[in-house]
């Protein structure tokens, strides 16, 4: 791979891209500011080719339209290392979302090197190389931009072919292309990168707390707050933070005193934005309640609770077999709700990622046989240490 180089000319950029078509395959990375501002501010963007490496200077006035397109190019291989906030940036602004990507992170999972390998980790396993440090803090929109800055950058795709080669021979041989193949297709979904204000209010920290008409109120001040904070390009959080969104929609003030007397609003937010808010209130209370879905009876719940350590253990050792880290497969969060849905006698595979594909294969069917009774484990003296019995 030749030495880095920085670009700030639109006819580069095309050359660079169209040798990255017609090769079917590009790595890419982006660096951006986020801490002040609702929008995420792009300030560089990392590309390697088969034989080419560059740092695209967005601040330069270069287009970026046509790398949304090869982003979104189902012919072109895209190669990431956790690449979910890179994507967010091209769906922001060009309404794209990637095709045919390969994310490193994701992958290692695969390989019997964990789920959340961190890049420079990923580099000195595969590449056998030692990134540097000291930028990871830098501002990136700063200009002019150091040679370190630019080489700091640059590593980030340096090596992403490499890796990706290597961790594909590695997963073909453990027959696990298939499965890491199912993963990546997730990746392409619209939903996981598009901002809809009427679905905000399923991210608010603190929900679960209220009852169906209250979260109906919630709904309107979590999709008040998403607009406002766009229009306004500040982060949520600086507009209302969630607990105190969850504490007004709780208590539904019904005049600016009362929502002034809610602990941690911020008052200058209360007298800008107020009337708003109060109209969000009263258009939650107004609107019909959101139901949850019911509850499984407590006997379920115990039950759930008391198998999920041993279903667990299962788990963790189906996977060390497998050499799959644990959390892609299934966190201890969605091992406990699929039991809980299993003594209610309600478990869908549409619910429960664990009884869908490879999941189900590697460990999902082996659950559902404990909790019914038909396989049994004990201690074994070898890792991993726990042997499955069918009864």
């Amino acid at each position: 791979m030749p030495p880095e180089r920085l670009v700030t000319e639109q006819q580069e950029l095309d050359e660079i891209i169209l040798a990255a078509r017609r090769a079917g395959s590009v790595a890419l990375d982006t660096e951006f500011l986020r801490e002040k501002t609702y929008r995420s501010r792009l300030c560089l963007v990392q590309i390697a080719t088969d034989g080419d490496l560059v740092v695209v200077d967005p601040l330069a006035r270069i287009d970026l339209g046509a790398l949304a397109a090869l982003v979104s190019d189902p012919g072109v291989e895209v190669l990431v290392h956790a690449g979910r906030q890179d994507f967010e940036l091209f769906y922001e602004r060009y309404g794209v979302a990637p095709r045919n990507v390969y994310d490193v992170q994701l992958a290692a999972g695969f390989a019997g090197l964990g789920a959340s390998l961190p890049y420079g980790r990923l580099v000195e396993e595969l590449a056998g190389a030692t990134l540097q440090k000291g930028e990871a803090y830098t501002d990136w929109c700063r200009r002019p931009l150091t040679d370190a800055q630019l080489t700091y950058a640059a590593n980030d795709v340096r090596y992403l072919h490499d890796i990706a080669a290597k961790l594909k021979a590695r997963l073909d041989e453990l027959g696990r292309g298939a499965w890491v193949a199912e993963e990546m297709l997730a990746l392409e979904d619209e939903t996981l990168y598009a901002t809809d204000p009427a679905e905000a209010w399923r991210r608010v920290s603190g929900r679960g707390s209220l009852s169906s008409r209250q979260t109906s109120v919630l709904k309107e001040l979590a999709g008040w707050r998403e607009e406002a904070a766009a229009r306004r390009d500040l982060p949520r959080g600086w507009i209302v933070k969630d607990p105190s969104l969850v504490e007004i929609a709780r208590r539904a003030p019904k005049s600016t005193s009362e929502l002034k007397a809610i602990r941690g609003l911020n008052a200058k937010e209360a007298e800008r934005s107020g009337r708003e808010i109060l109209d969000a209130v009263e258009r939650g209370r107004s609107s019909p309640a959101i139901a949850s879905g019911p509850s499984p009876p407590k006997s379920a719940l115990m039950r759930a609770r008391m198998l999920s350590g041993l279903c667990d253990a299962v788990l963790r050792a189906r996977c060390e077999r497998a050499s799959v880290a644990t959390e892609v497969v299934a966190t201890r969060g969605e091992l406990e709700a699929l039991l809980a849905d299993v003594f209610s006698e309600r478990a869908r595979e549409e619910d429960h990622r664990l009884l869908r594909g490879w999941r189900r294969d590697l460990a999902g069917g082996a659950i559902l046989a404990l909790a019914a009774g038909r396989m049994a484990v004990r201690v074994a003296d070898a890792p991993p240490y726990i042997e499955e019995v069918v009864l």
